[in-house]
Formats: structure tokens, sequence, C-alpha cells
């Protein structure tokens, strides 16, 4: 019996070393963690079946002393009284209790069957008890694997228990009972032992490599987690140049990066590290790949940057992951991280990618919050500004005393339209929408104040279908348009100017039209309308484009169009909504 576990253990080292290459697969890893797909299943079938093969060929011819076999023998072959000592439990088993039911009945199914081929009296029982084993260990892996993880010392014990089950029902399922029971006396406990013991080390084995990947993935997301909050500062000013470049910088310096790019969706913010001068030619190659991270929102990994035959060979950069940025589940750029060396794009490393794309979205989204919170700020103060605009003020309020005593009735229609136009930018702060009625009275009390300077030189036309006055749109939406044509428009033009306000509706939009005659914007400053300059010019446009997009995100539309001495129209669309 010593002779036989001592041969028998040898054996065991091998299906020990075959179940540490196991532990190399991907598909091990998520056998582990999730339940397998069908796919997954059927491949862990033949792999843990095969480790039940190996087992079989591994094992140790046994033939019973036929002479203390009480029947009569002679009508048998002697060859068939023979039994194989095997550890092809330790594949079926191991894959019942890592992989559950399919696997192990699927393992069982193929290393049962096989041990049947190889005959012996025993071969029908194997075939059976195997399976039956397999199916055990599946169904203790369906109750007790999905509330935790089965412990190396669970599986030794559960090993043991089925192993037993298996030793004492041979003689069950043969002929020759006082043989089966003979076999069991010599094999039964080194195969117990045996198996049971290649079992632990293999379950040892996996759980070591699991606790391995489960402190590399604390690593992982540490190192996530301390980029993330080195970026912060700089990912919530949003996605600019300056910003960008801080936060390239320091994943050059905590990764294993060579290179960073970060790009919006058309042209690249930064690019810094290694191979930056080759940034013209790697956008050239790098565009379809954008396109298509942009269009579906996964990520892109190229080892073999080589593919590219346009580029110097060169250029320090082999390999490349483009990661989309996200603001709202929406596209908004991409970070491309370069590395001189194709090993350096490791598994890690597309992890640490894949963590830092959330990260870094939900950064970018602060910011975007934090920005439309300081717009809505901004918008509120600049009301309040305009209620007390010195020029504007003082201006009215001379034209208003220069007509009291010459037309005292004109003098009280413009006090009345200067208290409206006062009170409505007072109380419009503290509203979301407001019907356009309620726009246009600021916009005929900003005019009439207006035209009351320069008599007949500005006119106004409207035209608005009355069952679109209770329309809802954000305060300041055209009067500061139309304040812009006047004040910017017409400012170097003497003749008589026109603004015309057009609403109407196109299915279930509204769609606000505000058109002027006057001097138009040149072709290049039109590049930098939203952008302030000293004159304050963009302002206004820029602010009611925030916020446009912060009441009605992507359903809203603003565009603007503009020839120098022909004139300007600004058009706006958005979801047509009344009060309730």
């Amino acid at each position: 019996m010593l002779d036989l576990m001592y041969q028998m253990i040898w054996r065991m080292c091998m299906i020990v070393t075959i179940a540490f290459l196991i532990t190399r697969l991907n598909l091990f890893r998520q056998m582990i963690y999730q339940r397998l797909s069908w796919k997954g299943k059927v491949v862990m079938i033949f792999i843990f079946g095969l480790f039940g093969i190996i087992g079989n060929y591994t094992g140790i011819v046994i033939q019973p002393d036929i002479s203390k076999i009480p029947f009569d023998y002679s009508d048998y072959n002697i060859e068939s009284f023979k039994a194989i000592a095997d550890t092809r439990n330790i594949g079926v088993i191991l894959g019942g209790l890592l992989g559950g039911p399919a696997v192990g009945l699927g393992a069982g199914i193929i290393a049962g069957g096989h041990r049947y081929l190889l005959g012996g009296f025993i071969n029908t029982a194997t075939f059976f008890l195997t399976v039956v084993g397999g199916l055990i260990a599946g169904w203790i892996n369906w109750k007790i694997a999905y509330k935790e993880r089965i412990q190396p010392s669970q599986i030794l014990m559960i090993s043991v228990c089925i192993l037993f089950i298996q030793i004492i029902l041979i003689p069950v399922f043969i002929e020759s009972h006082e043989a089966g029971v003979l076999l069991i006396k010599l094999t039964g406990l080194p195969i117990i032992i045996v198996n049971g013991i290649g079992i632990w080390i293999c379950a040892l084995i996996f759980n070591s490599v699991l606790r391995e990947e489960d402190k590399a993935k604390a690593i992982q997301t540490q190192k996530a987690l301390f980029i993330a909050n080195k970026t912060l500062p700089f990912f919530r000013q949003g996605l600019n140049e300056h910003s960008c470049e801080k936060v390239a910088h320091i994943l050059c310096t905590h990764t294993n990066a060579d290179s960073v790019a970060i790009t919006d969706l058309n042209d690249v913010l930064t690019h810094v590290g290694n191979g930056k001068k080759y940034d013209h030619l790697l956008q050239e190659n790098d565009q379809y790949a954008m396109k298509q991270v942009i269009q579906t929102g996964e990520i892109f990994t190229l080892k073999s940057i080589s593919k590219y035959k346009t580029i110097n060979t060169e250029r320090p950069l082999k390999a490349v992951i483009i990661v989309p940025l996200f603001v709202r589940e929406k596209p908004i750029g991409t970070l491309k991280m370069y590395y001189t060396r194709p090993y350096k794009l490791n598994e890690a490393e597309q992890e640490l990618a894949e963590g830092l794309i959330m990260l870094f979205s939900t950064q970018l989204e602060i910011a975007e919050a934090e920005r439309h919170k300081e717009l809505l700020q901004n918008a509120k103060i600049k009301a309040l500004q305009a209620q007390i605009h010195p020029h504007f003020l003082f201006n009215s309020i001379n034209v208003i005393v220069a007509l009291c005593k010459r037309d005292p009735l004109y003098a009280r229609k413009l006090l009345i339209q200067l208290s409206t136009f006062l009170r409505n930018n007072t109380s419009a702060t503290s509203q979301t929408l407001i019907p356009i009625e309620k726009e246009m009275d600021s916009v005929m009390a900003y005019f009439s104040l207006e035209q009351a300077r320069f008599p007949e030189r500005f006119t106004l036309k409207t035209s608005i279908h009355s069952s679109l006055e209770k329309a809802l749109i954000p305060p300041f939406t055209i009067q500061p348009l139309v304040e812009n044509a006047i004040v910017h428009g017409f400012s170097e033009r003497c003749k008589k100017e026109t603004v015309e306000i057009t609403v109407n509706k196109e299915e279930s939009f509204l769609k606000i039209e505000v058109k002027d005659n006057g001097i138009g914007i040149p072709s290049k400053r039109l590049k930098h309308i939203g952008i302030p300059s000293n004159k304050g010019i963009g302002i206004a446009i820029q602010n009611i484009r925030e916020r446009l997009s912060l009441v009605f995100g992507s359903e809203a539309s603003f565009s603007l169009k503009s020839q120098f001495n022909k004139g300007t129209i600004i058009t706006i669309v958005v979801p047509l909504h009344f009060e309730r």
C-alpha cells in the first residue's frame, strides 16, 4: 500500500503542475468570480475532462489476487480482473466545485468515459461513479459558491467525502462484490488520500492566484484613486488645454505610459511625453480609431503601431490605448496613452485605463455641474447689474426728464416701460422658465427706451402667433439679442435699422429667430463669438447658449449666421412647453 501511495504521489505532482497552468487562463478567473457563459462552460468541461484523462493515463494498474476470489473464474479472462489506481477525480471534482453542475457533469462524462474504454472489471462502476462525483461537486458549488468563495479547507473535506462515497459504492455496481471489496482494501485508502491531497493542493494554488489577483486589483484601485485625486483639481476646471496638460503630465508620471494625449471631439488639446514630435503623424492614423471610440464608447487598444505604414519607422511609440471621456453618458473627448514597448500595455494597464474612464468622467461631470451652477449665478448677477446699469439707467432717466415738460404723457409711458424692464429683470432671476409674452414685455420696454433716445432710427418688427405667447423659454433669451443688435450691430451706422423677431412652431419645437440688418460680424470675429472681450461682445450669446444647454440639454440648438454689411440672423430651437 505504501509503495502504491508513493507512486501515486509522483503522478499527482504532474496533475498539480497542470492545475497551475490552468490558473493562467482568463476563463479560470471568470469561472471563480462570476457565472460562466455556455461557451465558457464548454471550454472548461474539456479542460477539466482532459485533466481527468491525464489522471487515467498516469494511473497504476492493480490486479487483485484472484486465488482469493470465492467463485469459479475459469470462464473469465484473467486480464479483465484489473483496476487502475488513478487521479482522474482531481480534475472532475475540481471542475464541479469551481464550475458548477454542468462542468462537473461534462468533465465526469469525459474522464469517466475514457476510463471505461481502458477496460477492467470495474470500468462500468468507475464511469458511473465519476459522473456522480462531478454532479455532487457541481451541486455543492451551486449551493455554496453563489454566497461565498469555497475555501481550500472546505474543498478538502468535500472532496474526501465524495471520494469515500465513490470507493465504498464500487462493490455495488460490479458483478464480483468480493473482488470489489478486495480492491477497496488494496487501493481505497491511497486513492482517497492522494486524490484528496491533490485536490487540496490544486485548491491552494487556485486560491493563492486569486488572492494575488485580488491584491493586484486592490493596488490598481488604489493607484486609480491616487491618480484621480491628483487630477481632480484640474478636471474640475473642465476639458481645456491648461487642465489637460496638467492631467497628461500626472498620467505620464504615475502610469507606464510614455506619452499621453487628450483630445476633444475634433482636436488635440495636449500631448506630452516621449514621441510628442510625432503627434502630427499619429493624428493622421489615430483619426479613424478616435472616431470609432467616440461613436461606440469602447476602449481601443493597439499593441503594434507598426501597422501604420505612413509613420517613420524610427518613431519611439509602439503601442496605444484610446479611452473615451464622457459627460452624462455622452462622449466629449478621448484620452490616448502611448507606449514605447508593447509589453508595457499589459492587462493591468488596460484595467487601470478602464477604471480611469469612470473617475475622469465623474470629475468632468462635476466640473460641468459646477460650471452650470456658476453660469446660473452669473446670470442672476448680470440681471441684477442690468437693473442698475449706470449708463442705461442714466440715459433713460435723462430722456424721461427732458420729456416731462415737452410731452408729459410720453414721459409717463417711458417711466412705466422703465419700471416694467427693471421689475422683470429682478423677478426673472429666480425663475428657470418664463412665458414668451413676459420676455417680450422686457424686449418692448427696452426697445421703447432706446427708441426714445434715438427717435425714428430703430424699427422693431414682431411676428408671434397668439397660441405661442404662453410658451416657456429661459429668461433673458430674446432681450439680450435685441440689445446686442442695437448696441453692437447698429453702432457704426446711422440710417434706419430694423430688428425682426419671429416665433414659430415646428412640430414639437419652438423656433425663435432674431434678425437685424446691421453691420454684421466679420468672419474673423465670428469664429470667436462667445469668447468674452474687453468690450463685452459675445458674453450674452455664450450665456444664452449655456443656459439653453443646461435647461434643455441636446434638444436645444443655437445657430448664428452673419455677413459683413448685411446683418445677422440668430436662430434658437427649443422643445415646446407651456405653463401648467
